[in-house]
C-alpha cells in the first residue's frame, strides 16, 4: 500500500470514529430510544450511513435495538464503559478540596450533587467548620426535591424540554408556605439558573434551612453536577450576600473547568 492510499485509508477511519461519536452525543441528548430516520436528521447523515454505524454498535453492544418498537437505545456495555471511565475521573475527588475552601470560605457546610436519573444525588458534605454547635449539613445519599431546592432545580434547568414538562405537569409538592409551586415562577426560575449560573432555596423544604448551589458544567455546558452551601437562615439569607454567591460560584468554576468548561469565563474568577 502506498502512502497516498494510507492517508486515505487513516482519514476515512478517522472520519468513521467523528461520525459514531456525533452518533452517540446525538441518542445522549435525546434521553430515549430513537428511530433510525430521526438519528440521521439530526445528525444530517443519510440512513444508510447511520444504520451501518448502529449494525456494528449494536453487534458490539454498543447499543441495543427494542423489538417492539424497532427504536434504538444506549446499551449496558456503554453504561459500564461509563461507570470505569466514572470511577477512573472521580467527581468527588475533584471536588473535595475545593469544597474544604468553600466552607472555610463561608463557613457553611459544602454540598456536592450529581444529576443522576433526572434528578440531584447528593455524593459528598463537608460539615461547617464554625464554632457554633448548630450543624446543618446533607446526608450523602439524599435526593434533594427537583422543584423546591436549588440542586434539583438546577438539575431539572439542564433536563430536556420533554422531561421538564413532564414534572411540572403533576402536582407539585408543598412542604411548607415558603416553598414555590406556581408552574410560572418555578419555569422562570429554571430559565434563570443558565443565565445567571446559580440558584437559592431559602426555607422551601425545612424551616430555617437555606441553599445556595451552582452548576458544575463539561465543555459542551452539559450538567455533571452542582456544588453549593447549607446553613441556617440566619447565615444564608434571603437573598444571600452577592459575596456568598461569589465564593459558591467561584467553586464551580475552579470544579467545572477540570472539564475543560468555560461556562464561567467573566462570572467567576476560579479559586
Amino acid at each position: 500500500m502506498n502512502n497516498e492510499n494510507k492517508v486515505t485509508e487513516n482519514t476515512s477511519m478517522v472520519r468513521s470514529i467523528s461520525v459514531t461519536f456525533q452518533l452517540l452525543d446525538t441518542m445522549v441528548r435525546a434521553g430515549e430510544p430513537m428511530r433510525i430516520t430521526e438519528i440521521a436528521r439530526q445528525m444530517g447523515e443519510s440512513k444508510a450511513k447511520v444504520h451501518r454505524h448502529l449494525s456494528t454498535l449494536r453487534s458490539l453492544g454498543v447499543v441495543e435495538q427494542e423489538k417492539t418498537s424497532e427504536k434504538y437505545r444506549l446499551g449496558w456495555k456503554l453504561f459500564k464503559l461509563g461507570q470505569a471511565a466514572f470511577e477512573q475521573f472521580d467527581l468527588k475527588a475533584i471536588a473535595e478540596p475545593h469544597m474544604a475552601r468553600l466552607r472555610d470560605l463561608t463557613g457553611q457546610s459544602a454540598v456536592l450533587a450529581v444529576a443522576s436519573g433526572g434528578e440531584a444525588v447528593v455524593i459528598s458534605s463537608m460539615d461547617s467548620s464554625g464554632s457554633t454547635s448548630l450543624k446543618i449539613s446533607a446526608v450523602p445519599g439524599t435526593v434533594p426535591p427537583l422543584t423546591a431546592s436549588a440542586q434539583g432545580r438546577i438539575v431539572l434547568a439542564y433536563s430536556s424540554d420533554d422531561y421538564k414538562n413532564e414534572v411540572l405537569s403533576k402536582n407539585i409538592k408543598s412542604y411548607n408556605d415558603k416553598s414555590i409551586t406556581d408552574v410560572d415562577e418555578i419555569k422562570a426560575r429554571l430559565d434563570n439558573i443558565k443565565n445567571r449560573l446559580y440558584e437559592t432555596a431559602i426555607e422551601e423544604v425545612m424551616l430555617g434551612f437555606s441553599t445556595i448551589a451552582a452548576p458544575i458544567l463539561d465543555a459542551d455546558n452539559n450538567l455533571i453536577g452542582t456544588v453549593g452551601i447549607i446553613g441556617s437562615v440566619q447565615f444564608i439569607a434571603d437573598p444571600p450576600t452577592p459575596q456568598q454567591i461569589a465564593h459558591v460560584q467561584s467553586c464551580a468554576s475552579t470544579i467545572s473547568a477540570t472539564f475543560a468548561s468555560r461556562a464561567y469565563k467573566g462570572v467567576a474568577d476560579p479559586f
